[in-house]
């Protein structure tokens, strides 16, 4: 993986130099780590965080990505949202979440976000009808989302394909227009703005980029929602990055800051990640994006962080 990134940009480290090392929680990445590859056969019976710790010392090599001069990093958040939907089209469940069109020559794929929403396509499969289209926006940003059904059921629903169209994110347009100013840009700023009005609402549109679902199976074992590379996503250990840069469940050790729930504050952040899922957003060896599980306060996240390589030897 480290043959994509200039040789410049990297310095080989041992792991005495990792800030925050010793105090990871070594087991936890490993059972990860053996749960989510599928090429390698990682037999070993890990009985303590020391031999987890010992494991990957013995087997990767760090190194440091070095940041060109003026280059800046990026690690915001996602998560799974809840809402409520209806299995038809009735009273305020009048937004449709689609599902993929048959083939990817299909019309569908090159109509925009406001051609694909200003009508009801009725030969694409409908899976459920939503009540709130500001967050059916918001469910197409994070790439997935579970659905409370009128009948008390629970159904999840993530990313299956997308149109012919590019990401444009509405929070940097809002902010470059100021509509709302940059210290105070964040989902909820711009759920609460969005919602103000049709027109506000309408700058949705900017973004044409849209994308097409399929259900997902959610019970005891399966808690979490399945990413774009059909790993199944664990909080604050999955992370999205630029897959034409990274390999799939390449260790990444992350030194950022995070939001402290309930609080304007942020508290320092060292962990080892994996690159286990992407996004249309995620652009650049330093831009990332960590999963929080079901908590919304991965809107809130916004952080420059470091990052260093864990190359398999």
């Amino acid at each position: 993986m480290i043959s994509k990134i200039h040789t410049k940009q990297l310095q080989k480290v041992t792991f005495e130099d990792i800030k925050g090392w010793v105090h990871d929680n070594h087991l936890d990445a490993f059972t990860l780590l053996n749960k989510s590859t599928k090429h390698l056969l990682l037999d070993q019976k890990m009985q303590n965080n020391n031999m987890a710790r010992r494991y990957f010392e013995k087997n990767y090599q760090p190194y440091r990505v070095l940041r060109k001069q003026n280059e800046a990093s990026l690690y915001t958040g996602y998560y799974e949202p809840s809402l409520n939907a209806s299995s038809d089209k009735t009273g305020e469940y009048q937004y449709p979440l689609y599902g993929s069109p048959k083939n990817k020559s299909d019309k569908f794929v090159n109509l925009t976000r406001r051609e694909l929403e200003e009508k009801i396509y009725w030969d694409l499969p409908i899976l459920a009808w939503l009540s709130n289209p500001v967050g059916l926006y918001f469910m197409h940003i994070q790439g997935s989302g579970t659905l409370k059904f009128k009948n008390g059921t629970e159904r999840r629903f993530v990313f299956n394909s997308k149109n012919n169209y590019e990401y444009t994110s509405i929070g940097r347009y809002l902010t470059d227009n100021n509509y709302i100013k940059k210290n105070q840009i964040s989902m909820g700023s711009i759920k609460k703005w969005m919602s103000s009005s049709p027109e506000n609402l309408a700058k949705k549109y900017i973004n044409k980029s849209f994308i097409f679902f399929k259900e997902d199976l959610k019970d005891e074992v399966n808690v979490h929602p399945l990413g774009q590379l059909g790993i199944r996503l664990t909080p604050f250990r999955s992370l999205a990055v630029d897959m034409s840069i990274y390999n799939a469940n390449t260790p990444i050790w992350l030194d950022t800051k995070i939001p402290i729930k309930g609080s304007k504050k942020f508290k320092r952040f060292q962990r080892l990640m994996f690159a286990q899922d992407k996004g249309s957003a995620i652009k650049g060896l330093h831009r990332g994006d960590i999963f929080f599980g079901n908590d919304e306060n991965a809107g809130n996240m916004k952080s420059q962080g470091d990052i260093i390589i864990f190359d398999r030897i």
